[in-house]
């Protein structure tokens, strides 16, 4: 049987759809083994792999280890988990302009401007650029919706207001300056929206403070469910904290949710609230959600205008409440639905529920083709990783398991801030193995019905 690795870099966001992906896979009769990002060189002699689905390649480390896989045979993959790329050179990037020499043998993009970007740069000539849309917006389609989202009686008449942060670089100010400095080393003097990052990094800790304005607005009101719900590369401690702060009458109607993914979560509200440009705020569009906008600082790295046109705005907290309430019981301005279908339709390619078979499907096409490997090359390393990830495995955590790491992060909390999350948001083979699970027993109910 032929097999395939994909590296899935988010727990929370990406899991579900590699899931997905990986049951059509099945269906084809392809093995899809899902594993960290981590885990990118141990898979290899782990799994002697036909392909590898790479999120990205725009590192120097990863390009090296694209052309190895070359020379192994091993056929390699993009598939963007942030895809929409709406500054032209952030996207000419992404296209490989300074990590051109990468090798690529498919390349899933999200939109036909991502691909043109590719083909544009000139370099990836033998690539295979194959628009699929969006993924991980299948959940939002029958009969994949069933799957996450399940409806149940509710407690409260209250409607239900999901809110959505979008600050994953807001800790970073008041962290070493060097930790910054390293998360941006790779677009820093590349992207010029990424030239001032340090204030784009205050930007976010201003808007994170902004947003707490916000908040006390709709807990003042007392007449909303607030679900809180920050973004992956956030620590829910920190929202935690703000609702622990309020009195146990306001804390009644407030709960926080930081581990499921955000699908079934916008499926579940009457209302989402984004922070400046984010992609809950596409697909609560998608829902056919009432979707409101907080403007905060609009620095060029977090907000941009496109997105905005399609968004109803708002950058006060005095205003926040008659807003919602407005959008909660007022149809759509028509001028704002056709925005958002255009916008879906340039930058998300119509999402339909289909991307993630239609990804599937190429890749059973590729893998159809003759093909031999060259094992030899592998090295001792290869294999010493490969019996790491395994054994690890079977201890049920990921491949870059610390056992100190929680001590470390008790005696140093800011020096081990970053590699704690990293350690957090990675998949556990319990994890996989329940989302298939699931993912499984839901189709056998609704092939059933």
């Amino acid at each position: 049987m032929k097999n395939v690795v994909l590296l899935v870099d988010s727990k929370t966001r990406d899991l579900d759809v590699a899931t997905l992906i990986a049951f059509h896979l099945r269906e084809r009769n392809i093995a899809c083994h899902l594993e960290p990002l981590e885990a990118d060189r141990a898979v290899v002699a782990a799994y002697k792999p036909d392909m590898i689905i790479f999120n990205h390649l725009a590192a120097s480390h990863l390009v090296a280890h694209s052309k190895r896989l070359r020379e192994m045979g091993v056929l390699v993959a993009v598939l963007p988990n942030e895809g929409i790329y709406y500054d032209d050179e952030q996207a000419r990037f992404y296209a490989g302009r300074h990590h051109n020499s990468a090798h690529i043998d498919y390349f899933f993009c999200w939109n036909e401007r991502h691909k043109a970007m590719i083909q544009e740069q000139g370099h990836f000539k033998n690539t295979s650029v194959e628009v699929v849309g969006v993924p991980r917006f299948d959940y939002y389609f029958e009969p994949w919706s069933r799957v996450v989202y399940k409806p149940t009686p509710r407690v409260s008449n209250r409607p239900k207001i999901l809110l959505c942060t979008n600050f994953g670089t807001a800790p970073y100010f008041e962290l070493p300056r060097e930790f910054a400095d390293k998360l941006f080393a790779p677009w820093a003097g590349r992207i010029p929206i990424y030239t001032n990052y340090w204030q784009s990094i205050e930007a976010q800790w201003n808007s994170r403070n902004g947003f707490y304005k916000h908040f006390q607005a709709l807990v003042a009101a007392d007449k909303y469910e607030l679900l809180l719900r920050p973004h992956p590369m956030e620590n829910p401690e920190y929202y935690k904290r703000w609702i622990e702060e309020l009195p146990a009458d306001k804390r009644r109607h407030i709960s926080l949710d930081g581990k499921t993914n955000i699908t079934p979560l916008i499926l579940g509200c009457d209302l989402q609230v984004s922070c400046e440009t984010c992609t809950t705020a596409l697909e609560s569009w998608i829902a056919r959600k009432p979707t409101i906008e907080l403007l905060f600082d609009k620095d060029p790295l977090w907000f941009h205008p496109l997105q905005a046109e399609a968004n109803v705005p708002c950058d006060n907290p005095a205003e926040i409440v008659q807003l919602i309430d407005k959008q909660l019981n007022e149809p759509l301005d028509p001028k704002i639905q056709r925005a958002r279908e255009k916008h879906l339709a340039t930058w998300c390619a119509s999402p339909d529920g289909t991307s993630s078979e239609k990804i599937a499907g190429v890749i059973a096409a590729a893998l159809g083709k003759s093909r031999s490997h060259d094992w030899t090359k592998l090295t001792r390393t290869d294999r010493r990783k490969a019996a790491k990830l395994k054994g690890l495995r079977r201890l049920g955590v990921p491949y870059h398991f610390d056992p100190f790491l929680f001590l470390k992060k008790r005696l140093m909390p800011k020096k081990y801030e970053v590699k704690d999350f990293s350690y957090r948001k990675a998949i556990r083979p319990k994890d996989v193995e329940a989302a298939r699970e699931r993912l499984e027993r839901s189709t056998a109910q609704f092939i059933k019905s």
